[in-house]
């Protein structure tokens, strides 16, 4: 296990080297990103309509699968969307909470 200052100095050196975003520079492909994640779970509710419907059966298997993996799919289709830029943008932002989050609750 490593020591918590050997942690934090490789944490340190990792963020120095990525380029820092703005809001400005990410700009509509971040929200367009955003969307595309969260639209994508749009898909789960309609799976019951799907199985519901008068379709032929290797159809509707085909589409309920493909609607089930949306949510997994969609994740590629927006980082693919959103470019370097707002990748991270997101993932500073992300680690950042989660650290001040996290901060003082002990390691196990």
């Amino acid at each position: 296990m490593e020591a918590p200052a050997r942690t934090l100095a490789k944490e340190t050196a990792i963020a120095a080297t990525e380029t820092e975003f703005t809001a400005e520079q990410v700009g509509w492909r971040f929200a367009l990103g955003t969307v595309i994640l969260v639209g994508a779970y749009i898909a789960w509710p309609m799976i019951p309509f799907v199985m519901a419907a008068d379709l032929d059966p290797g159809f509707k298997a085909g589409l309920s699968g493909l609607l089930g993996a949306t949510p997994f799919l969609s994740k590629f289709v927006a980082v693919a969307v959103m470019g370097r830029p707002a990748y991270y943008f997101l993932k500073r932002n992300v680690y950042a909470r989660l650290r001040r989050r996290f901060a003082g609750t002990p390691a196990e």
